[in-house]
């Protein structure tokens, strides 16, 4: 029988049983949001769920268990496009910590976070030192950032930050149906400065809103994402993400 990985499809008894054997639990986090005219709203969503599926199903067993997907995120920056669902910071924070105050109570004592938003990292930050003083829990964070030799090597667009060539290319390689290619927008975004493009990593930043910067929704280019960039940063991500969830599990069985 194949061995379980979702926390949602075990029983108690399983549950329990595993909890015996690895002490992780890894915990996907997404958002809502629009992803220009192009791409789903839920893009964040399945591909945090997605990667962190294939990187634990590539490990040796037993298996870490994967915990539901936080479907929304602090997304308000998205806000002046339709679809976009957000939630408050301190929302996403009670929500991570009274997760991670229950799975620790069933014997999980290291909870391992993805987020596929990058709205959410420093509310994840938070909540992991909070988790860490409060019980003890040792926290580790992750991002797509984990792609980012490949990005340096595939994306050819400046300023891919959302909806732009990396997201698009990721989605076109495992959900081509979803991908709108009759609205992919071309290029078109306005810097209050040349110097605060996210390109140049400006020695300050700024605080934004997307439709301030762009009327697509769009940062970055998706004319120039294909199915095969996005399969080639596919396999090198989840490769990279096992090993370091494997790191994780190695540390507390020493």
């Amino acid at each position: 029988m194949e061995e379980k990985i979702r926390w949602g499809e075990m029983n108690r008894w399983e549950l329990e049983q595993r909890a015996k054997l690895v002490k992780t639990t890894i915990l996907p986090i997404g958002s809502l949001e629009q992803h220009g005219p192009h791409l789903p709203l839920d893009t964040d969503s399945f591909d945090a769920e997605y990667i962190v599926e294939e990187a634990v199903k590539r490990l040796d067993s037993p298996k870490p268990v994967i915990l539901p997907t936080i479907p929304y995120g602090v997304s308000d920056h998205h806000m002046g496009f339709p679809g976009t669902v957000t939630i408050d910071p301190k929302t996403l924070e009670d929500i991570i910590i009274n997760i991670g105050r229950s799975v620790i109570q069933h014997g999980f004592i290291k909870l391992f976070i993805l987020t596929g938003h990058g709205g959410n990292e420093a509310t994840i930050k938070t909540a992991a030192r909070r988790l860490k003083k409060e019980t003890g829990m040792d926290v580790y964070m992750d991002s797509f950032d984990l792609m980012d030799p490949e990005k340096k090597e595939l994306i050819e667009s400046e300023n891919d930050m959302h909806a732009g060539e990396f997201e698009t290319s990721l989605v076109l390689a495992v959900r081509e149906k979803l991908v709108d290619e009759r609205t992919v927008p071309k290029k078109e975004m306005n810097f209050p400065d040349s110097k605060l493009e996210f390109e140049h990593e400006p020695e300050f930043s700024f605080a934004w809103n997307t439709h301030e910067l762009t009327r697509t929704g769009v940062l970055g280019d998706p004319t120039k994402a294909s199915k095969e960039k996005g399969e080639k940063l596919w396999d090198a991500g989840i490769e990279r993400l096992k090993m370091r969830i494997k790191t994780v599990i190695d540390l507390e069985r020493n």
